[in-house]
């Protein structure tokens, strides 16, 4: 199997942009997507031909979640990130995501006929969520059917959530970088500075020590991004309501570059100037 297929947009290549998470970024490298499927099977030896990534960004890449498909041998594992906010429509959005992914896993191989007499194999799923929110205890597992129509409902998903921090394995090890992450943003604010002391713990507590040390400066870009969306819309989003959607983006890209050090791109990243209008955006910066 190809290590990094993308069957919406760049087959052949995982997706890692800035406005990825800390969460896409690590287990799309297929060195650590090779330790997130050994977190659910420890029996499993894998190498790294062995597993496929499935990237549906139509269907799951929302803003405020993260979702990952990745097939492995005879089994398709789901695995959806919910970083602060725990909402059960997860179980919804994992039933699209599997439906999705099989529609396309069908199309790809053409001996499959749906409507045929021979049954088509398909992989086995296996659908997991990574709660790494508030200590509130949340349920092992999610089930569909019970939450949405009943427990006599034909049609069912179960969930498992994860919620362990820790060291005993790369999904423990994030977990624990989350909490960790939320620590230091409640001590120093949205700062670099926060950045700095969650990388520093973190190697310091032997969690995502190797990733951290590989990709220190991309896990700070990609926070720094992250940070700047949630003070976009607490310290801008009111600004910009006051002086009119132009005038109140220029301002808000000129201050997240003063105070965030963000290049201009960057700050039209967080504030999410859709790409067709950035190049008139950059102009007016470039005239301030």
């Amino acid at each position: 199997m190809g290590q990094d297929a993308d069957w919406m947009e760049h087959p052949g290549r995982a997706r890692r942009k800035g406005k990825d998470s800390v969460y896409l970024d690590l287990f799309h490298n297929p060195r650590y997507g090779i330790r997130l499927v050994q977190s659910f099977h420890p029996e499993m030896e894998l190498t790294e031909s062995d597993i496929e990534y499935l990237s549906l960004h139509s269907v799951l890449m929302a803003e405020l979640y993260n979702d990952l498909g990745i097939l492995v041998k005879d089994r398709l594992i789901l695995c959806s990130e919910a970083q602060s906010t725990w909402s059960l429509n997860v179980l919804v959005r994992m039933f699209l995501y599997l439906a999705e992914t099989y529609h396309r896993y069908i199309q790809k191989h053409e001996e499959m006929n749906i409507y045929g007499t021979k049954k088509i194999i398909l992989p086995m799923p296996e659908c997991y969520v990574i709660y790494a929110g508030s200590e509130k205890k949340r349920p092992e597992f999610l089930s569909l059917s019970e939450e949405f129509f009943g427990k006599d409902s034909p049609l069912e998903l179960r969930v498992k959530v994860i919620t362990k921090p820790g060291t005993g394995n790369i999904v423990e090890e994030y977990i624990r970088f989350c909490h960790v992450f939320n620590e230091q943003v409640r001590h120093h604010g949205y700062t670099r500075h926060a950045i700095e002391e969650t990388i520093r713990a973190c190697r310091s507590e032997n969690v995502l020590a190797d990733y951290l040390q590989e990709r220190e400066k991309e896990v700070e870009t990609i926070m720094m991004t992250l940070f700047s969306q949630e003070e976009a819309t607490r310290r801008y989003g009111i600004e910009c309501r006051k002086e009119g959607r132009e005038e109140g983006n220029i301002r808000a890209i000129h201050n997240l570059m003063e105070t965030m050090s963000l290049t201009a791109e960057k700050a039209m990243d967080a504030l999410r100037i859709p790409p067709q209008e950035r190049e008139h955006y950059a102009e007016a910066i470039k005239s301030m």
